[in-house]
C-alpha cells in the first residue's frame, strides 16, 4: 500500500505563517508537529528543473507546531516558487495554505547591495502558499508615475540600483509586438533617474486594437538595457491593483500600468 506524503506530518492540510524580512529572508511557521525527516519544498512552478527545489528542514517549536527559515542568503531564481510540506526523500509534497502574512520589513525599502533581491510570500491558484521571487542586477526601481498633459507625455521617476544613470542614458520604449523602439533622454543625480515619454510620436500608424511599449532604461550609451519594475515592496502583483488614469491627446489615449511580474508598460489606443 502507497502511503500519502501528508502522513510525514499530518492526515490534513498544513497553513503556515510566514514573515518575511528585508533581505530576502523568510520564515515560516507550522501548525503542525515536525517529525524528524519532515522538510519544507519551495519548488519552482513551471520550465525548472527539479534540482532547483530548495528543502529546509523543520524544528520543532514546543508547542505542537514547527519552523522553516529561508536564509537571504539561498538564491532563488526569479518566478513563481510552490511550498510544499514533503519529507526527506520524497519527490514533491502536499501544498500548504498560507495563513499570516507579516510583510512590514518589505515596506518602503532602500537596499544598499547591487544586486536586487525581492521575495513575496503569496496567495496561489486553489488557496495554495508560494512565493513570487525576483532577482535584478542592475536594477531599474519605478518610482512616481504621472502624466504632463499639455506635452501629451508619460513622466517616470525611479532609482536605479547596481548602476548610475551617465552620459547617453535612455528610456526606451519598445513596441512589445514588434522591432520598433522610441528613445527619450533620460536626467538623474545618483541613483535617481527621470524622463519624459511623448505619446504622440508613438502614435503614428493606426492603432487598431491598442499597443503595449514595454519601458527600459539604458543607463549609459554602451549599456545593457534594465527593464523597469516595480518590486521593492509587498505587492507581488500590481496589474489590477495600481492603476493610472488615462491621457488623451489628438493622436491617442495613453495609459501606464503594470504587468502581472510588475512590470512597467505603456499601453496607446485609438482617440475617440
Amino acid at each position: 500500500m502507497t502511503t500519502s506524503t501528508s502522513s510525514a506530518v499530518e492526515q490534513r492540510t498544513p497553513r503556515a505563517d510566514c514573515i518575511a524580512d528585508s533581505a530576502g529572508g523568510i520564515t515560516f511557521d507550522l501548525a503542525v508537529p515536525a517529525s524528524p525527516d519532515a522538510v519544507l519544498v519551495l519548488k519552482p512552478r513551471s520550465g525548472k528543473d527539479a534540482a532547483d527545489e530548495v528543502r529546509l528542514p523543520l524544528t520543532p517549536l514546543g508547542d505542537g507546531s514547527s519552523r522553516a527559515v529561508l536564509p537571504s542568503t539561498v538564491e532563488l531564481a526569479e518566478g513563481h516558487w510552490d511550498v510544499l510540506l514533503s519529507k526527506q526523500g520524497v519527490d514533491g509534497g502536499d501544498a500548504v495554505e498560507p495563513g499570516i502574512r507579516d510583510l512590514r520589513a518589505l515596506l518602503d525599502r532602500a537596499p544598499h547591495a547591487d544586486r536586487i533581491t525581492a521575495r513575496v510570500p503569496c496567495p496561489a491558484a486553489g488557496g495554495r502558499l508560494a512565493l513570487r521571487c525576483w532577482a535584478r542586477a542592475p536594477h531599474a526601481e519605478a518610482g512616481d508615475i504621472g502624466f504632463a498633459p499639455q506635452q501629451g507625455a508619460l513622466t517616470v521617476e525611479g532609482l536605479l540600483y547596481g548602476a548610475e544613470p551617465a552620459g547617453g542614458a535612455v528610456a526606451e520604449a519598445r513596441l512589445h509586438s514588434g522591432e520598433l523602439v522610441h528613445e527619450v533622454p533620460v536626467t538623474g543625480e545618483g541613483r535617481a533617474f527621470a524622463f519624459t515619454l511623448p505619446c504622440r510620436p508613438m502614435a503614428g500608424k493606426p492603432l487598431g486594437k491598442g499597443q503595449v511599449w514595454d519601458l527600459w532604461l539604458r543607463p549609459a550609451a554602451d549599456a545593457p538595457a534594465i527593464r523597469i519594475s516595480r518590486i521593492l515592496d509587498d505587492i507581488w502583483d500590481r496589474k489590477d491593483i495600481f492603476v493610472y488614469p488615462r491621457l488623451t491627446t489628438d493622436t491617442c489615449h495613453a495609459a501606464a500600468f503594470y504587468t502581472n511580474d510588475n512590470d512597467l508598460c505603456l499601453r496607446l489606443t485609438e482617440a475617440g
